[in-house]
């Protein structure tokens, strides 16, 4: 206890002391909320995974054609998507989510490639997104793979009152027709970033899932490429097309998902909202998809992002054309994302 007649020196040492303790403490406390926020729940093994949902097989509207769309359902949010505000309330992701689902009837596609879709985060009201969609329109397997496992996101960054929270997120294959195999391949994080950014980073992903129809197969390969460093995106594009040329000797090939750039010459070069201008003219990501001799995008016109005024395309359908014959391309005006999907209906060539 200080009193008066200790002396000033004593009085300083121990307050320096106190302050000493608090400031341990603090900092113990910081490590300790870093290790655990940034830390997952699921092992490695859950980390993808093949699902089976109760739900009928359609077949195709024209027999020997399939659809297929690719879209990024950026967690049902509309347009509030990355925004620092407070999530909507429950009420918005179920409108959001029964509209997509009254869009989903009339397009019938035969395989969908999900990029953030979550499956139990705080930003949605713990949803599991696939699940719900699967069962709702009659989607009999999926394939999943996690890309964002963490117990506790700061962002947006503030105020706290917007972060994310508890992550479960990822992207998902679904498909009317049997998944015999799917894989989770985890693309390089940009080197730039700090050890501590890249705690809390979501993983990049290409989802690679082998599908049954009938006599035949197909590989769906579902991309989501890194959105803010141009060296990492054009690194991990170079590693996507060689997982495409590991299959496209021997199945058909889809190619597809949000690729976060321009295609080449592109004039649409300023990012979301009041991010700064970014130039993708030295950008060479979609390029090297298009110099592969064996690939043909479905189309390089539609834009996709934002859904409200688009002003570039960032969503892609690739295919390996000595394979595939394209029949149509579309992009159906849906809102309850950021980004507007893409669907593709096509055949089989005869030699598959």
């Amino acid at each position: 206890m200080i009193t008066k007649k200790t002396p000033l020196l004593q009085k300083l040492k121990i307050a320096l002391t106190i302050v000493t303790i608090l400031l341990l403490m603090a900092i113990l406390a910081f490590v300790v909320f870093y290790f655990w926020a940034s830390s997952g729940t699921l092992p490695l093994n859950k980390q993808s995974e093949i699902i089976t949902y109760s739900g009928a097989e359609v077949p195709p509207t024209t027999p020997g054609t399939f659809t297929v769309m690719t879209y990024n359902i950026g967690y049902l949010s509309g347009m509030f998507n990355n925004q620092a505000v407070r999530r909507p309330d429950k009420a918005f992701f179920n409108k959001n989510m029964d509209s997509f689902l009254q869009r989903l009837k009339n397009i019938q596609p035969d395989f969908i490639g999900f990029q953030e879709i979550d499956f139990h985060s705080h930003r949605s009201h713990y949803v599991n997104q696939l699940k719900t969609i699967a069962e709702s329109a009659g989607y009999p397997y999926a394939a999943k793979a996690i890309n964002w496992d963490k117990r506790y996101v700061a962002f947006p960054y503030w105020p706290p009152s917007v972060h994310f929270g508890r992550m479960l997120s990822g992207q998902a294959v679904l498909s009317r027709y049997p998944i015999l195999y799917a894989q989770r391949i985890v693309l390089q994080k940009p080197a730039i970033n700090p050890f501590y950014y890249n705690a809390f980073y979501l993983d990049r992903l290409v989802q690679a899932a082998k599908i049954k129809i009938d006599n035949r197969y197909l590989i769906i390969l579902n991309a989501h490429l890194e959105a803010w460093c141009q060296e990492t995106r054009e690194k991990q594009a170079i590693v996507v097309l060689d997982i495409y040329h590991s299959y496209k000797d021997n199945y058909p090939v889809l190619l597809m998902g949000d690729f976060n750039t321009v295609p080449p010459n592109a004039p649409h070069k300023r990012n979301f909202q009041d991010e700064p201008e970014t130039d993708f003219s030295t950008d060479k990501t979609i390029e090297t998809f298009l110099k592969e001799k064996s690939l043909k995008a479905a189309e390089l016109v539609n834009l996709t992002f934002p859904t409200d005024k688009p002003t570039r395309k960032l969503d892609y359908i690739f295919y390996n054309h000595e394979r595939i014959t394209l029949i149509e391309v579309s992009m159906p005006e849906i809102d309850s994302s950021d980004h507007l999907p893409l669907v593709m209906k096509f055949a089989f060539k005869a030699t598959d």
